[in-house]
């Protein structure tokens, strides 16, 4: 088995073993799909935030935070684009969004697993930016594979009638028999 089959299989491995029957144990009302757009949002938020904090407690500019804002900007398209390919993802119907989303979980693990290699050794404050800047990440990667879940098939209506019925004009009990 070659390296890309060993990684494609490690993400059928979270996404089937882990992220589907957190997916499918949520509430009626509320569909992977939000829930994983609710945590990209989340994400976006902190790291907004991350983005900010350094400029207000430390009068760091704006060019010297270019490459942050940057990036920020390319998740709030990404975002953004993720809220406007929802619509593709039906119940009873497989998601779409699934092998399209592969290399972006992929490069989402592996940006997770540098930042919390970075944040391990970052001094005083800068600690505390480098943490929200993780748990930014971990809600982005989380967001991810929720919106890659195969969301529910559609609820079956049962009928609150008991017992035999006939539909017709020549019941006169509503059509039940032996009334």
């Amino acid at each position: 088995m070659t390296l890309p089959e060993r990684i494609a299989q490690v993400d059928d491995w979270l996404l089937d073993r882990l992220f589907q029957p957190l997916a499918d144990r949520l509430p009626a009302r509320l569909t992977a799909l939000h829930l994983g757009l609710s945590c990209q949002l989340g994400a976006l938020m902190l790291d907004g935030l991350s983005l900010v904090l350094p400029m207000l407690l430390f009068g760091a500019s704006l060019g010297n935070m270019i490459d942050s804002a940057l990036i920020w900007c390319v998740s709030l398209a990404f975002f953004l684009g993720m809220r406007r390919s929802a619509p593709m993802v039906r119940p009873g119907m497989l998601n779409p969004l699934r092998p399209l989303l592969r290399a972006m979980r992929l490069l989402s693990l592996a940006f997770l697993a540098y930042q919390l290699f970075r944040g391990l050794g970052a001094p005083g404050f800068v600690w505390l930016v480098t943490q929200l800047t993780t748990i930014s990440q971990l809600l982005f990667t989380i967001g991810l594979y929720l919106v890659a879940c195969q969301p529910r098939p559609p609820f079956q209506r049962m009928s609150s009638r008991s017992g035999p019925v006939i539909e017709g004009v020549w019941g006169t009990a509503g059509g039940r028999l032996n009334s």
